[in-house]
């Protein structure tokens, strides 16, 4: 497949606009659309309800945006989780992408039924907790995760100090480049915790409501997920030894 890609977005505000506006900044070539679907979704909507609201948002999307290789859902309330499997078919997506940084939003016997209505549709996809755990994905989704999702970085390190950080991979959401440009000059030993701190008050997008599968609220995974990214560089550049925080 080409390395451009046609990534169709539908969001309810700030959270998935701010998503957008890193993934565009990073990656001009891909062709990116924005389609804010509002608020105010009933968490149950009934049948001909539904109906209606998948009607007026399909009405908003343009010609351009229809067959997107990826139809990446930034949504922020249960109700319009509920339109994605017809959203994604009538608009011809190739896959889709639904980050699941809030329990709420997106509880795990909802992804269940998504994924299997999604599955019915003949459509691949892939729902991470949280977007900064993505690694790899069925077709266009393991090209999106060459460039964003599960923090990788490389560290130019001096005397025990953090002289440059390159980001392999950053959080979709931007933390990673946030934390990358705020790391240089500090110590080895500070970094991989400083790392953590910095995706935190970026401030990450992740709640704090924890996912009970795993017992751990998603803001806390995500500052795992950069700590571990600047201790494996910092392991690398001090000959395989762990950093010892002073």
């Amino acid at each position: 497949m080409s390395r451009e890609l046609r990534i169709t977005a539908f969001v309810q505000g700030w959270y998935g606009e701010r998503i957008v506006k890193h993934i565009r900044s990073f990656k001009p070539d891909w062709g990116i659309w924005l389609i804010d679907v509002g608020k105010g979704f009933p968490r149950l909507p009934d049948d001909d309800h539904l109906e209606g609201l998948l009607r007026a948002v399909v009405e908003k999307v343009p010609e351009g945006a229809l067959r997107p290789d990826i139809a990446l859902f930034l949504l922020e309330e249960p109700g319009a989780s509920l339109l994605m499997p017809s959203l994604a078919e009538l608009i011809g997506a190739r896959s889709v992408l639904c980050p699941v940084d809030d329990y709420k939003v997106v509880p795990r016997g909802l992804e269940r039924q998504l994924s299997e209505e999604l599955l019915e549709a003949g459509i691949p996809s892939c729902f991470p907790r949280p977007f900064c755990s993505l690694s790899h994905g069925p077709g266009p989704i393991g090209h999106f995760a060459r460039y964003f999702g599960m923090p990788e970085v490389e560290l130019e390190v001096q005397d025990d100090v953090v002289k440059a950080v390159k980001v392999l991979r950053g959080a979709p959401c931007g933390s990673t480049h946030y934390a990358a440009s705020r790391l240089v000059g500090s110590s080895v030993q500070e970094a991989p915790r400083l790392a953590g701190l910095f995706v935190q008050t970026y401030p990450c997008l992740a709640s704090h409501v924890k996912d009970p599968l795993i017992g751990e609220d998603m803001i806390g995974l995500s500052a795992k997920l950069a700590k571990a990214a600047v201790e494996k560089c910092v392991k690398k550049a001090r000959g395989g030894r762990s950093p010892r925080p002073r």
